[in-house]
């Protein structure tokens, strides 16, 4: 089948175009999707600049897709739980169900059955398939109260959020947080999870034109760091103890603030990487000081349905500050580069 998409053909934004694409026929236990909405994440620049060497091309960047289910094919054992005319939001990809990470509830680990962009083509498209394990139907009660630019961040954007602070930093009522690139796609919604479980926030944003909106949706204090090394102004705000949990949302830029901002004992959660480069980990410094560092990727099928109900509850809103259409996916990239955006861009097909 073919669609209009943006087609990857080498990596590099000269490299990529919208243009007719080959998505190829339902095989048994696909779907076909009409894509209603794609959010824009930094990883998407990522990816055409070629941050992941593996990707197989040519591919179709984005993955945080909202659509409508229009086909389903229907194996001899292998049957998608989706009519035609479902309303699904899409995982990182698709999952096995079969592996020790999928059988222990870590499915958001799973990568035997490939990745969106990696390895399958992604949302920038008109239409999309893929197997039914790579999509989620939303709860009728979401539909109601949000678009569909607002569903299609939720795994994404929101979800990576929600683990991070739930459960791999397990943020209790009265953990003092502080939150890395707060005002980006998955800072803001970091901030909104961490408040709703109790915790003191601090922001660190390095734009002096976004402090206010920070505290608009939940930030306690806000720190304006130019040059990402706010732990002394941290260390300065919490009577020099530190903070509980740090939630990274640049990698190599704000690493070395976050680990220095930690007390002693406290927790790490990395979860983005905007540079795609190494850093020098000085190893007394965590041995001595007893810090946890984790990584954290997406969220698993169970805390996404408590999420839902998280985001039902009002206590969590998913935030897309402006919609551009699918054609002009490379002006809101540039947009984003340019530190224009708060919260999530998302592109609209008509």
């Amino acid at each position: 089948m073919k669609t209009k998409a943006w087609v990857l053909e080498k990596f590099g934004y000269d490299g990529i175009s919208f243009k007719e694409f080959d998505i190829g026929e339902l095989v048994d236990g696909e779907v076909l999707v009409k894509v209603l909405s794609c959010g824009v994440c930094y990883r998407d620049i990522i990816d055409i600049e070629g941050g992941f060497k593996y990707t197989i091309l040519p591919t179709v960047p984005g993955h945080e897709i909202c659509g409508v289910v229009e086909k389903v094919k229907v194996g001899n054992t292998d049957i998608p739980p989706f009519s035609e005319g479902d309303i699904v939001i899409s995982r990182h990809g698709p999952f096995c169900g079969r592996c020790e990470l999928c059988l222990s509830g870590k499915d958001n680990l799973c990568t035997r059955a490939g990745r969106f962009v990696h390895t399958m083509p992604g949302g920038y498209s008109e239409y999309i398939k893929a197997h039914w394990s790579a999509f989620v139907k939303v709860p009728e009660n979401l539909i109601k109260i949000l678009s569909y630019s607002q569903l299609s961040i939720i795994f994404c954007a929101v979800g990576t959020a929600y683990r991070a602070i739930v459960h791999q930093g397990e943020v209790k009522p009265g953990d003092v947080v502080l939150i890395t690139g707060a005002s980006g796609g998955v800072g803001l919604h970091a901030i909104q999870i961490a408040k709703s479980s109790g915790a003191y926030v601090l922001a660190v944003t390095s734009s002096k034109s976004k402090i206010e909106k920070l505290k608009e949706f939940g930030a306690d204090e806000v720190i304006l760091s130019e040059d990402m090394r706010f732990n002394d102004e941290v260390m300065k705000r919490t009577g020099g103890r530190g903070v509980d949990v740090v939630i990274e949302n640049t990698g190599s830029i704000g690493l070395e603030g976050a680990i220095r901002s930690l007390k002693l004992g406290g927790t790490l959660v990395l979860i983005g990487n905007i540079k795609v480069d190494r850093y020098s980990l000085n190893p007394g410094m965590v041995i001595l000081r007893e810090l946890k560092l984790k990584g954290s990727v997406g969220i698993n099928q169970n805390e996404l349905q408590n999420l839902f109900r998280l985001i039902e509850s009002g206590k969590v809103r998913p935030i897309i500050s402006e919609e551009f259409p699918l054609e002009r996916a490379i002006d809101a990239h540039s947009k984003m580069k340019n530190k224009n955006a708060l919260g999530r861009f998302a592109l609209v097909c008509k």
